[in-house]
């Protein structure tokens, strides 16, 4: 249950992370993209310890899932570098923000809802 909200709580980090880096001032950018690889981090040793609980109920949509984040770390890292060098495109900026509720939504849907059906 630690590891849930572990996951749930650093997403929703993120989301702040990725949100802030891409659309608050050039000069914070630095500081919020490591914010965000932190969080990758933990993120993902969070989900090596939930996979074994969701892997033989939901395989496929945890495949989805996985591919999802990967696609959105690089995403997210390559809005960090064009916002730092300030030739940020409005899709580099938006694209990773959207795709980080997504996966976020596509998690929820993974677990059931849990940990929040507990609440």
């Amino acid at each position: 249950m630690v590891w849930s909200w572990m996951h749930l709580v650093v997403g929703v980090v993120l989301i702040v992370a990725v949100a802030v880096g891409l659309l608050g001032p050039v000069r914070m950018t630095k500081i919020w993209a490591m914010i965000a690889r932190v969080c990758y981090i933990l993120i993902i040793l969070s989900g090596i310890f939930l996979i074994v609980h969701a892997w033989p109920h939901i395989t496929v949509l945890l495949v989805v899932k996985i591919i999802l984040a990967v696609v959105l770390i690089a995403l997210a890292e390559i809005g960090f570098a064009k916002k730092s060098k300030d030739t940020a495109t409005a899709m580099a900026i938006w694209l990773p923000i959207a795709l980080v509720v997504v996966v976020m939504v596509v998690g929820l849907v993974v677990s059931h809802g849990f940990p929040l059906v507990l609440l």
